[in-house]
């Protein structure tokens, strides 16, 4: 099959490459060249706004798995315009480029943010949505827009909503980085690891090269126009989290706890029942597995 991926170059996106270069023929779409040798010939410089050329990308695709996006829920809040250009747009762009060249299947990668604080736990995939940030906002419209497409000009579509993922691949100096990110950079500089406020918060972590598998079963399947999370489906605190790095690390770090952060979540987990019963799915990256791949 031909496989288009957007964001490409990003950590999602590259774990995709590597995934389904074993078995399909694939085209990446980013705005920046991949860091990653092997995958240098198969990215194009490409904006998903530009209708022309998503038109032009998208012949001949089988499915699309649509993962480029403004994700910083900061730069969301400061300029809600260029995140609902992009996220919005964009997406929008793409969904009209795919129906209008056939594609079997558009795959769209959200997140768990379009949950906001939850209601109930787990969170399963009909849970509320109500996100707090213009980037939660613009996510949920995106995937109104896939369903649309999919009612009105009979486009399938699958949505990912992913949780907490982390790799060695995700940028360390990026100051929107993942506390995963966070904890090893600090670990590897012998620095202290600080928590924020009692540790108790708890977050659903799994490995990008899982999510990565998922959305390639997903891809390779007959399962359309539905919506899953991908998660561990498990809950780990955030002191539960620094132990293993400072673990992992080899004793390098200690652990601080520092003031809460106003607004955060306390509790999150996710339902993956869904993915479970429709692709037979399941983590396979524990998260001390997932850790130590930082430092191997």
């Amino acid at each position: 099959m031909k496989m288009i991926v957007t964001g490409a170059s990003g950590q999602l996106g590259s774990y995709l490459l590597d995934e389904l270069l074993i078995k399909d023929e694939v085209v990446g779409i980013d705005l920046v060249p991949s860091r990653h040798a092997s995958h240098a010939s198969l990215v194009q410089k490409a904006d998903i706004r530009d209708r022309p050329e998503m038109l032009r990308l998208m012949r001949g695709a089988d499915v699309v798995v649509h993962c480029a996006a403004q994700v910083s829920v900061v730069n969301s809040i400061n300029d809600p315009y260029f995140d609902l250009d992009v996220n919005v747009r964009g997406t929008l762009t793409l969904l009209d480029a795919a129906s209008r060249a056939k594609v079997g299947k558009f795959i769209f990668i959200s997140t768990a943010a379009v949950y906001g604080d939850p209601s109930s736990l787990p969170i399963g995939e009909d849970h509320p949505l109500n996100p707090k940030s213009p980037y939660g906002a613009s996510k949920v419209a995106a995937e109104q827009y896939c369903k649309v497409f999919a009612a009105t000009k009979k486009l399938p579509y699958a949505v990912v909503r992913p949780f907490n993922f982390y790799s060695p691949r995700a940028d360390p100096t990026s100051p929107y980085s993942g506390v995963i990110t966070k904890f090893v950079e600090w670990a590897k500089a012998g620095k202290p690891l600080l928590v924020e406020g009692d540790g108790l918060q708890t977050r659903d972590f799994i490995s990008a090269v899982d999510v990565a598998r998922m959305v390639v079963s997903l891809a390779r399947s007959e399962v359309k126009n539905v919506t899953l999370n991908s998660g561990s489906g498990k809950q780990t605190t955030v002191n539960e989290l620094a132990e293993t790095v400072v673990r992992v690390s080899g004793g390098r770090s200690v652990i601080e706890h520092v003031a809460d952060r106003v607004g955060d979540i306390k509790h999150s987990v996710s339902d993956i029942a869904r993915a479970q019963r429709l692709l037979g799915f399941e983590p396979q990256t524990t998260l001390e597995k997932g850790i130590g791949m930082f430092f191997g």
